[in-house]
């Protein structure tokens, strides 16, 4: 198991939101001085890895990004075999295509929706925990999310 993961449920429906395309982003390194403004910039726009989540809505392998090095692989925490391993501490991202989600249901009322993607930031502290699980609850006109475990 990847050390993050993610799972969506679809609250208007009552069930889990398959296939939905998840990137997720190496941000910025640890927040050094909240105080100042820069500590804030995003480093990379660029996603080192995506998904789809599974007939249970889960993501649980990420697939690498084929434009990345091999020295970005490895920074990240992802073996020679290209599973992922570790964890580095920092800013990261994950992106959800609810958009997209929601456009596969239509026609009708249930392909609306509000957001057409829902961007969630998290940190991973130094040291990092053994593993991060993203839930995200989304209807068509709201979401919320919180730590899993």
């Amino acid at each position: 198991m990847p050390p993050v993961t993610c799972h969506i449920l679809d609250t208007t429906r009552g069930v889990p939101a398959e296939s939905v395309t998840c990137a997720i982003y190496f941000v910025s390194e640890l927040i050094s001085n909240p105080e100042e403004e820069s500590s804030y910039d995003v480093a990379s726009s660029k996603p080192f890895a995506m998904g789809k989540t599974n007939k249970d809505g889960r993501i649980t392998n990420w697939v690498l990004n084929p434009e990345n090095s091999k020295d970005t692989n490895q920074e990240l925490g992802f073996t020679e075999s290209n599973e992922w391993s570790t964890l580095k501490s920092g800013n990261y991202k994950i992106k959800f295509l609810t958009g997209q989600y929601f456009h596969k249901l239509g026609p009708g009322p249930q392909a609306r929706t509000f957001f057409p993607f829902v961007e969630i930031y998290f940190t991973v502290n130094n040291p990092p925990d053994h593993h991060y699980h993203i839930p995200l609850l989304l209807s068509n006109f709201s979401y919320t999310t919180y730590r899993g475990s």
